[in-house]
């Protein structure tokens, strides 16, 4: 699979620029294609580019690299005189809004630190992944209490099952 098809899993209009190698972390510098986007406050649509600024994202390693994806983001120009806001920023929906890491890590970072203590967690993403503290670990398990919930009540309703059959 090649670099570009690994991308556009994270979203098909993004486009890779150049990749670098430089002390164990894979950067890989990406840009959006141009496109109208809505106004995230209003919804008016725009095309008019503002300026751009760049945005580094943590995502899953490539062959035991870590990866940090260079993202140039396109600002835009909101065009309804009765938005409050005159520009906006394209979105990216792999991320969330001011994040540091790619919603594919954070939900790989939550399946182990859900089944392990979050020291543990640390150690074992810090190895291969990402530099994260614990208390990170926490938060994002805390941020997706309601998925580890069900998840929980599956678990502890196996249990019961279990328990309950073999007092039979």
């Amino acid at each position: 699979m090649e670099l570009n098809e690994l991308i556009n899993e994270l979203d098909p209009k993004l486009i890779v620029m150049k990749k670098e190698i430089i002390d164990g972390i894979m950067y890989i510098y990406c840009d959006k294609q141009k496109q109208k986007t809505k106004c995230k406050y209003c919804g008016q649509e725009s095309e008019s580019v503002h300026s751009t600024y760049k945005r580094t994202i943590s995502d899953l390693p490539i062959q035991n690299y870590k990866v940090k994806l260079i993202i140039n983001v396109k600002k835009y120009f909101c065009n309804n005189s009765k938005c409050q806001h005159t520009t906006f920023a394209e979105p990216l929906e792999f991320i969330e809004d001011n994040a540091i890491r790619t919603k594919r890590l954070d939900n790989y970072i939550n399946k182990i630190g859900s089944k392990t203590s979050s020291k543990d967690a640390e150690r074992q993403v810090k190895d291969t992944h990402v530099n994260i503290s614990n208390n990170t670990i926490l938060r994002i398990i805390k941020k997706n209490k309601n998925r580890n919930r069900l998840w929980g009540e599956k678990f502890r309703n196996r249990w019961f099952l279990i328990k309950k059959t073999r007092s039979l």
